[in-house]
């Protein structure tokens, strides 16, 4: 594409990419000098023309200088952005149905379940999220839950090329705060819930939840939200937002209420009450948030068009999610949950789960760390909610980067009432001595890294086989 198609510039120079960061060569490249967290791009220009760019959008006016070079000088560098990156890539949101959805908890089964329901019913959808990136027989590897508006755009519009008609896309706080989806257009939004995660980011929940707000503060006037009316966080949502919103939840009136919940360790029953008609659900997921997932997932589609018996049919077997309460099964007499939850109200949910389908004499046995270089103050919090919930609490390494594991440990145990763990630092190790101190009627849960297959070191992503594997691995040898 020429240069004056992006940018208000008499330049006809041939651009054949996007640069955001400097240290990539990207021949004939447009690079933008975006004010980060931690680094100002305006420092990088001359690095970033070493590397093929041929032109320079930026807000400072003290920066290196090429007379090779087009440089375009703005108030707001990542607005342009958006503006460019949507033009180069032919506004590929506007071509697609998108599908957004936010919160702390849930994010990744809602959207992940909504998408295989869709490609059952026959439409081609992707998904972008935590998990991965997926659309026809593409699965990649996401590099952030959110990814910055390039790389989205990029996805977007090779999902328009390959025919993809729904996406389904998770959206951070992070990526909201950080404005990476600014120049999205959604068709409908999400929120699920918030509880005590990120703060080593967003620093106050109040700022945790306006950055969460920003995706329905900036959504087309006649796109719908989905709302959890039992979180009090979806409350102030539903007070600013009622005209457009569509409820679900376990209490009040909401306009997809669950009733009757019976929960078991293998399926969830319940009564599905929607303008007054009762209509019964049972599905493969269990506990008592994916009831709340559930109800998300059947608006959702509902709103979209689809028939709610038809929604309800398909839950019954519907595929698992990766990591999220995954039962491992290797023929041992006691339970086995891996979950990606590592957040406080989520370990406590799984635990409280778990725990409601023991005998009275079963143990409750969990694995888990924190990760370094973030939230500090959640980790005591988990370490209070894994000691009161479980019978023994095995600490371990998670992503602990640029921190000692013992030390991230030691702020775990800072929170702990009682004196019911040990600290066992390779997670192997630990997920080995959990398993086989396990015995009939109890159950064993490893949370926080799911079916990851990486682990953060101070040097990089170090390969790990995730929990899952790890647990199978170690239940055959133990057999």
């Amino acid at each position: 594409m020429k240069l004056n198609q992006l940018i208000d510039n008499e330049s006809s120079r041939d651009i054949q990419s996007i640069m955001l960061d400097s240290r990539e060569k990207q021949a004939n490249s447009i690079f933008f000098c975006l004010e980060g967290l931690s680094h100002d791009a305006h420092g990088f220009v001359q690095q970033a023309i070493e590397n093929g760019a041929v032109a320079i959008v930026h807000r400072h006016d003290d920066i290196y200088r090429d007379d090779a070079v087009v440089y375009h000088q703005v108030n707001d560098v990542m607005s342009t952005l958006h503006d460019v990156s949507n033009r180069f890539y032919d506004y590929p949101s506007q071509k697609l149905t998108m599908i957004g959805i936010t919160g702390t908890n849930g994010k990744s089964t809602v959207m992940k379940t909504v998408r295989n329901i869709l490609l059952r019913f026959g439409v081609n959808a992707g998904y972008i999220g935590t998990i991965s990136v997926e659309y026809g027989d593409k699965v990649l590897a996401p590099s952030l839950t959110t990814p910055d508006i390039v790389e989205l755009n990029a996805y977007l519009k090779d999902m328009v090329d390959s025919g993809v008609s729904d996406v389904c896309l998770e959206v951070s706080s992070q990526g909201l705060a950080l404005r990476r989806v600014e120049g999205i257009e959604f068709d409908s939004a999400s929120f699920t819930n918030l509880s005590h995660d990120h703060l080593d980011y967003h620093k106050t929940m109040e700022d945790y939840f306006a950055a969460k707000e920003i995706l329905f503060d900036s959504l087309k006037k006649d796109a719908p939200f989905y709302i959890n009316q039992d979180d009090p966080y979806g409350k102030r949502l539903l007070n600013k937002h009622a005209q457009r919103s569509v409820t679900y939840g376990l209490q009040g009136d909401a306009d997809y209420r669950a009733k009757d919940i019976e929960l078991y360790s293998d399926k969830t029953e319940f009564i599905l009450v929607h303008k007054g008609i009762e209509y019964p659900v049972v599905t493969n997921f269990v506990a008592m948030f994916n009831v709340y997932n559930c109800l998300n997932v059947i608006a959702i589609l509902h709103g979209q068009g689809y028939a709610l018996e038809s929604i309800i049919a398909q839950l019954v077997d519907i595929e698992h999610v990766d990591g999220r309460l995954t039962r491992i099964e290797e023929g041992q007499d006691f339970d086995v949950y891996v979950d990606f939850g590592h957040a406080p109200d989520s370990m406590e949910k799984v635990y409280q789960f778990v725990r409601s389908t023991l005998p009275k004499e079963g143990r409750l046995i969990t694995v888990f760390g924190a990760a370094g270089a973030r939230d500090h103050l959640k980790r005591p919090i988990m370490g209070k909610v894994s000691s009161q919930n479980c019978d023994w609490v095995i600490l371990t390494e998670h992503d602990n980067r640029n921190e000692k594991v013992i030390d991230i440990t030691q702020d775990i145990i800072s929170g702990m009432p009682e004196d019911n763990y040990e600290f066992v630092p390779i997670r192997i190790d630990a997920i080995t001595k959990a398993l086989s101190m396990a015995k009939s009627g109890d159950a064993v849960v490893l949370i926080g890294k799911g079916e990851e297959k990486f682990i953060y070191r101070e040097f990089g992503k170090e390969e790990w086989m995730g929990d899952d594997e790890a647990a199978r691995k170690v239940l055959r040898r133990m057999k």
